[in-house]
């Protein structure tokens, strides 16, 4: 045994420098995997509150780094159509309510890591994307029965420092119950648009919001 060891003493030492070379090969894969996830952004939309319409709408911002709201859409599908619009500012806002605190006026503007916003109920987006398409009085307290909602999506339009250019982030959530006053999201977790389709839809939707 120790003579056929000696006698191949420098082939069991390259195969063993090549182990050595793939266990290190693999840990530094490892390593480099668990920097990207760090380093991703990780944008999270939530309810919260329960599951009916007064329920809120929270954007958290889970990365690593803050990242830079640009935009907020909501759309619509009804059983006949589907629109969208933007929910990024506030419809009642005045001039002067931006001068101290231009979150008054604006859902637009930086979340640092771990942060996050409420944009209103349900409620009150639903109210606002569907009164730019003339499709809801503005004293109507049932948006949902009324526009006959079958679902929605919230979706987050920002940038994100490490990455660089346009990401996003999209929830759906399904209307139910019998008044249709409930919702639930349609997944468990917040879908990530990072791939180029994706971000060039983004780009031509901020484009077309100038």
């Amino acid at each position: 045994m120790w003579q056929w060891i000696n006698d191949n003493a420098q082939a069991l030492s390259f195969f063993a420098s090549i182990g050595t070379l793939a266990v290190w090969l693999f840990y530094a894969h490892l390593l480099y995997a668990g920097f990207r996830r760090q380093r991703k952004a990780r944008i999270l939309i939530n309810q919260g509150w329960g599951q009916q319409i007064d329920s809120v709408c929270l954007i958290t911002n889970m990365s690593q780094e803050p990242i830079y709201i640009h935009s907020l859409a909501m759309t619509i599908r009804t059983h006949d159509d589907e629109y969208s619009e933007s929910i990024t500012d506030f419809d009642n806002a005045q001039p002067r309510d931006s001068e101290d605190r231009p979150q008054n006026v604006t859902r637009q503007g930086p979340l640092n890591a771990g942060e996050q916003i409420n944009l209103g109920t349900f409620r009150s987006i639903i109210r606002q994307t569907a009164k730019r398409h003339d499709n809801l009085e503005p004293d109507d307290d049932r948006p949902i029965r009324t526009l006959k909602i079958d679902n929605f999506k919230i979706t987050v339009i920002a940038s994100y420092g490490p990455e660089g250019g346009i990401i996003g982030a999209q929830r759906k959530f399904i209307v139910s119950g019998q008044d249709n006053e409930l919702m639930r999201p349609a997944a468990t977790t917040t879908k990530r648009m990072t791939k180029r389709h994706a971000r060039t839809k983004l780009q031509d939707w901020l484009e077309q919001q100038l």
